[in-house]
């Protein structure tokens, strides 16, 4: 259909696709108004349908993804990644909740750092500087933070008690178990109302059990073997959001927050730029199970 297709063509705009000195991918309105796109396209071509739950690869990176979608949303989540839910666009917003950036190391951190305590930047005072007299003014006091893993909505890992925010926004705390890069076995169960995708591992016999229903909310339940843990440990889920949204947890969780923010190279040198919001959801690793609902996004 014309309506689809034209918004196909306009989601493959390829400024949000690479990153050079004139932004890409890390100005987040390109990149939501490529999924606003896609999400308008997907709504129109799923009109009436019902959920239904596909396994596919559908990133072309030899290992398989669940796509689960319906009239309501579209939503991908990685057995490969812990089951961690890569894409969940809600088609009555248009926008996809899991496009938060990853924190990257990008090669100009590491030459601004190092021209940091050099002279002052090369170029004629007497005409406006070149975008190559711009590239070597670049200076960076430390390297900005860089990401352990992939961002995404639900990251499990466990923590040590004494593990701060500060040191965790950094990105320079080592978890004492994560599931971020983490194989589970998986089976998938649907009815009219909900798909619910079972994930597991044997290490630390870790469960999660995610259900999605047809009204667009989300259900995590979380269970782990507890044993052998250092006492003060946390038990945590990440999840990378676009923006804020409505999170309820059982028991009651501890909640962290941070803004993912970037430093990234642009015709004016460096900018910070806030690509998402972290929320850290906390329990004692004693507990053994957690349960985190999320409510279809309003209009």
């Amino acid at each position: 259909p014309a309506a689809p297709r034209r918004a196909i063509g306009r989601a493959q705009c390829n400024d949000a696709y690479w990153h050079g000195v004139f932004g890409g991918l890390y100005l987040p309105f390109l990149r939501a108004e490529v999924w606003r796109q896609l999400a308008l396209a997907e709504r129109d071509l799923r009109a009436g349908e019902g959920l239904q739950c596909e396994r596919i690869d559908i990133d072309l990176d030899g290992r398989e993804e669940f796509w689960i979608h319906s009239a309501a949303g579209s939503a991908i989540v990685s057995p490969a990644r812990g089951g961690a839910v890569e894409e969940w666009t809600h088609f009555a917003t248009a926008v996809n909740l899991a496009d938060a950036l990853t924190r990257r190391r990008e090669a100009y951190h590491v030459t601004a750092a190092e021209a940091a305590a050099k002279a002052d930047a090369p170029g004629d005072a007497g005409s406006a500087p070149s975008i190559h007299d711009i590239e070597a003014s670049i200076r960076l006091a430390e390297l900005p933070p860089a990401d352990l893993d992939d961002r995404a909505i639900f990251v499990e890992r466990v923590l040590a008690g004494d593990v701060s925010l500060e040191a965790y926004t950094a990105g320079s705390s080592t978890p004492l178990w994560s599931a971020a890069r983490l194989a589970m076995a998986s089976a998938v169960a649907a009815d009219e109302a909900s798909v619910t995708l079972t994930l597991s591992s044997e290490s630390r016999a870790f469960r999660k059990v995610l259900t999605f229903f047809r009204d667009g909310s989300l259900r995590a339940m979380f269970s782990w073997d507890a044993t052998g843990i250092p006492a003060g440990a946390v038990f945590t889920t990440e999840l990378s959001l676009s923006r804020p949204h409505v999170v309820m947890t059982e028991p009651r969780a501890e909640v962290w927050q941070h803004a993912i923010e970037t430093v990234a190279k642009s015709e004016r040198g460096l900018d910070r730029t806030v690509q998402g919001i972290s929320v850290l959801l906390r329990w004692p690793a004693v507990l053994g199970a957690a349960t985190v609902d999320i409510p279809a996004p309003s209009e």
